[in-house]
């Protein structure tokens, strides 16, 4: 975020002289009044800018099989003495997946009982 940060806040501080205003035209009449809220108005304007940028998410080597059963978008059939675990899809930001009806989706798995499969 401070990269982000600092570069909006060059951007906008090198393009100032090519959007003159009537702030600056006026041979700094105001006492720095003008250039105080303009440079203000720099600073708020790229932190918001840096907060609002959302980063592409990390590309991570695909997770290794997490039980000996291969999981499925379905309930499966329960064996005796195995128990379905069920857990929540996620995207790679961290946030449940809805399908197309806003349920979310849902992925399940046959393991042990005493511990999860993941």
């Amino acid at each position: 975020m401070k990269k982000t940060t600092l570069f909006v806040l060059v951007f906008s501080v090198l393009s100032i002289s090519l959007q003159p205003s009537a702030a600056w035209s006026r041979h700094h009449c105001c006492s720095g009044i003008a250039l105080g809220w303009g440079l203000t108005g720099l600073f708020l304007g790229s932190a918001l800018t840096a907060l609002a940028y959302q980063p592409p998410p990390p590309v991570y080597p695909p997770p290794p099989p997490v039980a000996a059963h291969p999981i499925t978008a379905y309930a499966p059939v329960v064996p005796p003495g195995m128990c379905r675990w069920e857990r929540y899809v996620l995207d790679p930001y961290g946030r449940v997946l809805f399908d197309r009806y806003g349920y979310p989706i849902k992925e399940y798995t046959i393991g042990s009982c005493h511990y999860p499969p993941y």
